[in-house]
């Protein structure tokens, strides 16, 4: 059986530095099936020039070249747009991946099978930190619990984006997109939505993505005074997505259309 078509989703802004290493990451995967979609927001370094080399080496990289600086939620907006995979993963341009970090998502995702895949991270504060041991075992997470973890103020679940991976046709059924209204929590508003209106979710306890810390970072640059503002609307937003849905946490969602893989 062919393997299914993932497709990466790469906000890029300003990250010359570390984009090199992050697209060579992607590009030296185990796993071939992949459509890499870089977004450049009207970067004003040298980011799309690494973009267009990418291309040229690697027909799987897909740029797309934003006109004007839009924000980090309209280019994965434009990258969701182009996405042709049966999963959808997102990364930032100035992360990078294990070799077989693709690889073991898309094992994990297609024995459950499973509608959500979170998986532990390290932290490059400048090199990697080591996960914690209790945090490393594999185990299916209940709603209740993947709600509780992802707006915890701390741990490996989260509200990124870039420690899941997602499947294409819920994001399609819900005409799931980000709101590009806000700066920070937008992935946490997409979360929500998205595991309100799911039930299969999976912690695969293996590391293989490398969030590398900055001090030029959107949060880090607005302040902890700065982001209240956006972070009590984005709170108040999801109590919003979740009393819309009409029911309590843990209650199994709804069938949603059958997916076909896309290779």
């Amino acid at each position: 059986m062919a393997e299914p078509l993932v497709s990466v989703i790469v906000p890029v802004y300003n990250v010359e530095p570390y984009l090199k290493r992050s697209v060579q990451s992607l590009m030296a995967q185990t796993y071939l099936n992949l459509q890499i979609i870089l977004i450049d927001d009207c970067s004003t370094d040298d980011s799309a020039a690494v973009i267009a080399q990418a291309a040229k080496l690697d027909r799987r990289v897909e740029p797309i070249y934003l006109a004007e600086n839009r924000g980090v939620s309209a280019a994965r907006n434009a990258g969701l747009a182009k996405a042709r995979g049966l999963y959808i993963a997102f990364m930032d341009g100035d992360d990078w991946v294990a070799p077989t970090y693709v690889q073991n998502f898309v094992t994990t995702l297609e024995s459950g099978p499973y509608d959500l895949l979170i998986s532990p991270f390290y932290t490059d504060n400048p090199e990697p930190q080591p996960v914690a041991k209790k945090l490393l075992g594999d185990r299916v997470l209940t709603k209740a619990q993947l709600m509780r973890g992802m707006l915890a103020p701390v741990g490996q679940v989260r509200g990124y984006l870039w420690n899941k991976f997602y499947r294409r046709s819920v994001i399609d059924a819900l005409n799931l997109t980000f709101d590009e209204n806000v700066a920070i929590m937008e992935d946490e508003l997409f979360n929500t939505a998205y595991i309100m209106a799911t039930s299969r979710f999976y912690y695969y306890g293996t590391p293989g993505y490398h969030h590398v810390v900055r001090s030029d970072s959107a949060t880090q640059s607005l302040g902890v005074i700065g982001a209240i503002p956006q972070q009590l609307w984005a709170l108040w937003r999801i109590s919003q997505i979740a009393m819309n849905e009409k029911r309590a946490v843990g209650v199994a969602a709804p069938n949603l259309p059958k997916e076909e893989s896309n290779h």
